[in-house]
């Protein structure tokens, strides 16, 4: 039994590492067992400091960007080279600190007078890597289990500033409730970002529809685009038609 555990728990604890976080949903449904074992495996883990537990499910301790960018490459490059044209080479845009995002940003290497804001240090980071582009950091508190930085200040920092667009991802999409983030906190600066945006763009892979958890928040419908890696005609997006003006 102990060995089983072990090694379950290694199975979970990769995968966290891998993809950033799971969802105790499908891990379970993956490893054919109840979401509970799920649970409490997870709880012996956070209790070791080897992840942060969240809203349905787990997030990998501490920055783990490389491994980030390295999971799910073939929807995260799908979804770059869809957003790419509703970059604009000029004007003021926003990042969050998603690894999509992070690959977005090695396709702006010929923007020049482009302001980008992130309240993401390492997309700021790779941001200022690059002479044509004049980047911003919102400030706040940092969230060790998002590692962006959130909080009144960051809220204050967006209020100070208008964006011609805002490029987005996000841990879940529910039908109902809309975008999903795994802290309440992370959804607040969206939404304030969104909402001082002519456009929003929500890239979005479809293995995270219907996924829920503790923040969520609800860009307005008339002025953003759902990103994803199905063909717009897909009937699985179906249940989005009302949430998004576009689909693409």
């Amino acid at each position: 039994m102990v060995n089983l555990q072990t090694n379950r728990q290694h199975q979970i604890l990769e995968e966290v590492n891998r993809e950033g976080g799971i969802v105790i949903s499908r891990i379970a449904t993956r490893l054919g067992v109840s979401e509970m074992t799920v649970r409490r495996d997870l709880k012996r883990m956070a209790d070791q400091g080897l992840l942060v537990r969240v809203h349905g499910g787990a997030v990998a301790a501490g920055a783990r960007f490389d491994q980030r960018l390295a999971s799910n490459t073939g929807a995260k490059a799908k979804a770059t080279r869809k957003l790419r044209p509703f970059v604009r080479d000029t004007g003021t845009v926003y990042l969050d600190g998603s690894t999509t995002m992070l690959n977005l940003v090695g396709q702006l290497k010929r923007s020049v007078g482009l302001q980008i804001a992130t309240n993401n240090a390492e997309t700021f980071r790779r941001l200022a890597a690059e002479p044509h582009i004049d980047p911003i950091l919102i400030g706040g508190r940092l969230d060790r289990r998002t590692d962006n930085l959130v909080g009144p200040l960051a809220l204050r920092s967006i209020e100070s500033l208008a964006f011609d667009a805002a490029f987005f991802s996000t841990w879940g999409l529910s039908a109902e409730l809309g975008p999903m983030e795994v802290t309440v906190e992370d959804a607040e600066v969206k939404e304030q970002v969104a909402r001082r945006s002519q456009a929003v763009y929500l890239a979005v892979d479809h293995n995270k529809f219907n996924v829920t958890a503790a923040g969520s928040w609800r860009p307005d419908p008339q002025k953003t685009t759902l990103v994803t890696d199905l063909a717009p005609a897909d009937t699985r997006l179906e249940p989005f038609v009302k949430q998004f003006g576009n689909i693409v």
